[in-house]
């Protein structure tokens, strides 16, 4: 217990000596995207995308290139999903991209169930974070991950720690964040989650000609 308690101290101080050196020292040039991010498919998944607005969302700001769009089914009976990518191609002094304040759904929506889920792209697969948020009667799913040099990572603490480091080592910051949100549906009600999944691994394959990862 002591030496784990240890060893979790010494990572809290070193992730907070990396944050401090990219406070003061410039983190290099920008990462660009491959492609931006205004050419995503309309099509994804059996599913049609339009631009939905992102004022009153609460999403990032100071990114380098953003895209929040709603998709649905031509029909109108596929679950509506709404996909935010946000990117940054160095690090913004004042700025967490990793703060849950950018995979909450707002305010009085509480979590009441979270994991991580394997995610098919393809015939490869990740890992992304699978949480359902409460308010009253109706609930929303949101799937999301973090897209690094490192590779996918669903971990906040992990990811800042990361970022801290190659801020320091390598002078490259730039990061992902991919976020798949449901509309709000009532509890009893069919959950969306395997649209979802399914949505998440054709978005993830897609990305691969923007996002600058190797993942």
């Amino acid at each position: 217990m002591v030496r784990t308690t240890k060893r979790y101290i010494a990572v809290i101080i070193l992730a907070g000596a990396a944050f401090l050196f990219m406070s003061s020292i410039p983190s290099g040039d920008p990462v660009p995207l491959k492609s931006d991010l205004a050419l995503f498919p309309a099509a994804v998944g059996g599913l049609t995308g339009e631009d939905a607005p992102a004022a009153t969302e609460g999403l990032p700001s100071g990114t380098d290139g953003f895209m929040y769009r709603k998709y649905g089914g031509t029909d109108g009976k596929a679950a509506r999903l709404y996909l935010y990518v946000g990117y940054w191609g160095k690090f913004r002094h004042g700025a967490d991209v990793f703060s849950g304040d950018f995979v909450d759904p707002g305010y009085l929506w509480d979590p009441v169930k979270e994991r991580d889920v394997s995610i098919d792209a393809a015939g490869k697969g990740f890992r992304a974070r699978e949480v359902i948020y409460s308010k009253g009667d109706y609930r929303i799913s949101i799937i999301y991950w973090y897209q690094t040099i490192h590779g996918v990572t669903t971990k906040r603490f992990r990811g800042r720690l990361g970022y801290g480091i190659d801020a320091m080592l390598n002078r490259r910051t730039n990061v992902a964040l991919v976020k798949i949100s449901s509309a709000a549906f009532r509890a009893g009600s069919d959950s969306p989650l395997a649209v979802q999944r399914r949505f998440a691994g054709e978005v993830f394959y897609a990305l691969k000609g923007f996002l600058p990862f190797d993942d």
